[in-house]
């Protein structure tokens, strides 16, 4: 379930996602499963206020929804109902702002290259 007020997009209407998993401390994932295109890298991600992913960069493109509370990645403060687009050019690390927890839909095309070895290693385990 998501906080009250936050609505699930549209989008994911006959989607269905697995229940929150956890890849490290105040951070949690969810594989979102699209019936038409089953090779699409889909997820949620849900992180604790103050926490944030390690910084990165991506093979080709990511594509970020935030669905509930807000994130600052270096660029940009990304608030509830904004998008990203981040490809190779684009290195950052979202920190997720100091008022609440931050929930994200996020689509990847080729890998989200970390710059840590236990980013990497993590990353690679959930399929990012």
């Amino acid at each position: 379930p998501l906080p009250a007020g936050a609505v699930w997009p549209r989008a994911l209407a006959g989607c269905s996602a697995t229940r929150w998993r956890w890849i490290g401390p105040g951070m949690r994932w969810s594989r979102v499963s699209v019936p038409w295109d089953p090779a699409a890298n889909v997820f949620l991600l849900r992180i604790a206020a103050g926490k944030y992913l390690p910084q990165h960069t991506h093979s080709e493109l990511e594509f970020t929804q935030v669905l509930h509370g807000r994130f600052h990645d270096g660029r940009a403060l990304f608030d509830a109902g904004d998008f990203d687009a981040a490809d190779g050019q684009v290195r950052h690390q979202p920190v997720v702002q100091d008022d609440g927890e931050c929930i994200c839909l996020a689509a990847v095309q080729g890998r989200v290259m970390f710059d840590g070895l236990i980013a990497r290693t993590l990353g690679a385990m959930v399929g990012m």
